[in-house]
């Protein structure tokens, strides 16, 4: 039994040091974004094994940055490892459920990064050139210069409007077929062409590309 535990405490504090400790500094950064099911699962592991060795989760997390294990903690806490073990297991088997759940669900979670950004970019840019009837290299040009999209619009006769529409019409068409092909519920996909459509706006308006969260 004490061999197991250790050996489960070991597989723990891989996860921890892996990932709780930069969830949990998510978590505290006062982003307003919510976390998570993955982060929501690390907080939690963290949470409970610095209520197991009455440490706040903030002295826990600085204990681990300054390189004492777990088992350390708990040892100058008084607290056997299994003990400690047992705590965060239950955790894991109570959160780790949901988890679970939102990996069937959901799948993988969205890819961030400049080469997502740059594809969504790339066809609202494509979007608004057809929109507007112009070569996507005259447009290009014309945003290059340091005109907005709703400047541009504005000077081939249209407006920012009709451009944040096309978009989202076009954003909203390939959403459609996600849902219809099952990798999206629709719920999903109204809450991401809501994000798109928010975004869509501000780069029409500001020329400042922010990609949509989530999207």
């Amino acid at each position: 039994m004490k061999k197991h535990s250790k050996l489960l405490l070991g597989a723990l504090v891989v996860v921890l040091a892996m990932a709780v400790v930069p969830a949990a500094a998510f978590a505290q950064s006062g982003s307003e974004a919510p976390p998570s099911p993955a982060q929501a699962l690390l907080k939690a592991l963290t949470d409970t094994a610095a209520q197991t060795l009455n440490m706040s989760p903030e002295s826990f997390i600085q204990a681990m940055r300054s390189g004492q294990t777990p088992a350390e903690l708990a040892q100058e806490a008084g607290v056997s490892t299994e003990e400690l073990a047992a705590a965060m297991q239950e955790t894991w088997n109570a959160q780790g459920e949901v988890f679970i759940g939102k990996f069937i669900e959901n799948g993988l979670p969205p890819k961030y990064g400049r080469r997502h950004h740059f594809r969504t970019i790339r066809r609202w840019t494509k979007t608004a050139a057809e929109t507007l009837e112009m070569p996507t290299r005259a447009f290009v040009k014309e945003l290059r210069s340091g005109q907005t999209p709703a400047q541009i619009a504005e000077a081939h006769g249209s407006s920012g409007q009709a451009v944040t529409e096309a978009i989202v019409a076009a954003e909203k068409a390939r959403l459609d077929k996600a849902v219809a092909e099952g990798k999206l519920t629709q719920e999903k996909a109204d809450e991401i062409l809501a994000r798109v459509t928010e975004a869509a706006v501000q780069w029409v308006e500001n020329g400042r590309p922010k990609p949509p969260r989530g999207h």
